[in-house]
């Protein structure tokens, strides 16, 4: 018998008698040969097995018409490798958990009332049954295009009612806060600085460096949306931008002088924020509101702070603005009859996020 064989390669005799190789890879499929081991042929057979592509994740136990055999079809589709990464991970924690409770069950079964005691299940958390609705709907719509079903049973289910506001918006008290604690100059307020005066999300704020600045500006394509947004430097944020250390990468990186992870960036800024004596709510995100509160506070449209925050629709920044106008108008009521006089709005294109302050 052969002594050098290579790497996940191993023999035996059949039955009947016969040398038979075989190349077995966790992850890949399994093949044999019964061709002569070193020879042309042999070697061409070891190529092809070590070169195939990987099984797609629970194939193996997936029987025909199962939940089992839907997702892994869905992994293996455009539908899948056109979602962006961080959507990807999200979707697959939930779709993972729900494949563990009902992977076996026929995906012909699903009826519109198994779906709505799922999310019932989750009315105590109504962001995350929302959450599991919309992807149970994106496999029922892809399970129904490639025939495993007739029909989509989630489009008779309605979202649960969410009566939040999202995450915690960061108030002026908020900010003057962490601005003590974490002065110019600090790598937290450095963070949040650039939170605040790009608006961006957290996921694109802790990636930018010095590759994202050209003439006095910040460029970022959003890594959510892939939009494209293009925003002046404010003299806040150059204030910091001069006073902080700058990574090599990045401008924000971790005391080894390396670029935070998603989780790890989010951590450190509600601990800092913590620290400055904040709400337990403050985290990076509301700083993201907080500039477009700002925004429209100081007068900007809906559609000026659309090309700030990069927003596709109208529908998220409207809530800012009508806020601030509902605000506005109530002071100027409430002077008509002798309250206090309206406050001083900044009318200064230059004045950027600064907020609204009285005379």
């Amino acid at each position: 018998m052969p002594r050098s064989k290579p790497k996940y390669v191993s023999c035996y005799r059949d039955r009947h008698g016969v040398l038979r190789w075989l190349f077995r890879q966790k992850g890949k499929p399994s093949v044999q040969t019964r061709t002569e081991f070193g020879s042309v042929e042999w070697w061409a057979w070891y190529d092809a097995a070590s070169r195939a592509e990987a099984k797609p994740i629970g194939s193996g136990r997936a029987k025909p018409g199962s939940i089992h055999a839907v997702i892994v079809a869905y992994y293996s589709s455009a539908d899948w490798s056109s979602l962006r990464p961080t959507t990807q991970k999200t979707y697959r924690g939930i779709i993972e958990r729900f494949r563990t409770k009902h992977g076996d069950k026929a995906v012909a079964t699903i009826q519109a009332s198994h779906i709505r005691g799922m999310l019932d299940a989750k009315a105590g958390t109504p962001s995350a049954a929302n959450n599991l609705l919309k992807v149970l709907r994106a496999l029922m719509r892809f399970a129904v295009e490639r025939n495993f079903r007739q029909d989509d049973p989630s489009r008779a289910v309605k979202p649960l009612k969410n009566r939040t506001d999202g995450f915690y918006t960061w108030s002026e008290d908020d900010i003057e806060a962490f601005g003590k604690r974490w002065p110019v100059g600090t790598r937290e307020r450095l963070a949040v600085d650039l939170l605040l005066y790009t608006a961006q999300r957290s996921g694109d704020v802790r990636v930018m460096g010095r590759q994202n600045v050209r003439d006095g500006r910040i460029r970022v394509r959003q890594e959510k949306t892939r939009e494209f947004v293009d925003v002046p430097i404010h003299r806040e944020l150059q204030k910091s931008l001069e006073a902080a250390p700058l990574g090599q990468l990045t401008f924000i990186v971790t005391q080894a002088g390396e670029p935070f992870t998603a989780k790890g960036f989010g951590n450190w800024i509600s601990a800092a924020a913590k620290e400055a004596g904040l709400p337990a709510g403050a985290a990076a995100h509301g700083l993201r509101k907080a500039a477009a509160r700002r925004l429209a506070e100081a007068g900007a449209s809906a559609h000026e702070i659309m090309a700030v925050t990069g927003h596709r629709t109208l529908k998220e920044v409207e809530r800012y603005t009508r806020t601030a106008a509902m605000k506005g108008l109530a002071t100027s009521a409430m002077a008509r009859i002798g309250g206090p006089e309206p406050e001083q709005t900044l009318s200064n294109p230059d004045d950027g996020l600064d907020k609204s302050r009285s005379k």
